[in-house]
């Protein structure tokens, strides 16, 4: 119905009171976003993995071999050995196989010259299928 005029005066509009509705719409926002589950976003990640090389066989596979580098001397597949002997073992290394899976691994307080002198090592003596992970 239009709004009419008294007699005498004039129409007031009556006053909203926005504070209940601005209440209301965060206890809705609360709701809605404590109640939400997210996406799992590492399950819907495209990976595409290498394909097998059909060149090389099961009797062909090479074991892992795997360097720790320590704050006082190196390890070769959890063997103490001196820089000396782990140059000699890489160059043997390198000599039967080039595509030899090396994991150099390092703790958090060795120094990094140790680190990348052995990573200078792998590469030297042509070397490259290296993985550096830390311990």
């Amino acid at each position: 119905m239009a709004a009419r005029k008294k007699r005498g005066g004039t129409f007031t509009a009556g006053e909203l009171n926005l504070t209940a509705m601005i209440d209301v719409a965060f206890q809705l926002l609360s709701f809605f976003i404590i109640t939400s589950r997210p996406m799992d976003v590492l399950t819907n990640l495209d990976v595409s993995r290498p394909a097998p090389d059909k060149t090389v066989t099961a009797d062909q596979e090479q074991p892992m071999i795997r360097i720790a580098v320590f704050t006082d001397g190196y390890q070769i597949n959890d063997k103490n050995v001196t820089w000396a002997t782990l140059a000699n073992l890489m160059v043997k290394l390198a000599e039967m196989s080039k595509t030899q899976t090396i994991v150099i691994s390092s703790v958090g307080d060795a120094p990094h010259e140790s680190l990348i002198r052995v990573i200078d090592l792998c590469a030297q003596n042509g070397l490259k299928n290296v993985s550096v992970m830390s311990l």
